[in-house]
């Protein structure tokens, strides 16, 4: 069981690596792509959208490779604080402009709820990581 559970995990980190790599491509050619609702402040929050993306490959890389549930609450909590420090930025400067202004307004909304969404994971993680509970698996 345990055995399947670790094949389990990585294979978690291995593909999260992968679609990290894939999403530091794409934003790094946004603007070069010349995507019609992508505006040029996305230059204004690359800099913490690719520190996110890559703070994300190297805890992965480190989760695959270092195995202690500890040290897999500390990482995602890190993690956690990275992304939200991205999404908020994007939230804040919204490098976005859509010839419908539902779509910007429901953009804004869907970013707002993934930062709550990163607080709570971030809340569930440091009570996993104080109280030593295992994460409930199905």
């Amino acid at each position: 069981m345990e055995r399947n559970l670790s094949m389990e995990r990585n294979g978690e980190y291995v593909g999260t690596i992968i679609v990290n790599f894939i999403l530091f491509y794409i934003f790094n050619n946004l603007l070069n792509w010349n995507v019609y609702f992508v505006t040029s402040a996305l230059t204004e929050v690359l800099w913490i959208i690719n520190l996110s993306i890559v703070v994300a490959i190297i805890g992965n890389f480190l989760m695959l490779v270092y195995r202690p549930e500890w040290f897999r609450h500390v990482t995602r909590i890190v993690l956690n604080i990275f992304a939200f420090a991205a999404v908020y930025l994007v939230y804040i400067i919204f490098p976005f402009n859509f010839s419908n202004s539902f779509l910007n307004w429901g953009l804004s909304v869907l970013l707002f709820l993934a930062l709550i969404g990163i607080i709570i994971a971030t809340i569930v993680e440091i009570y996993l990581l104080v109280t030593g509970k295992p994460k409930l698996r199905n």
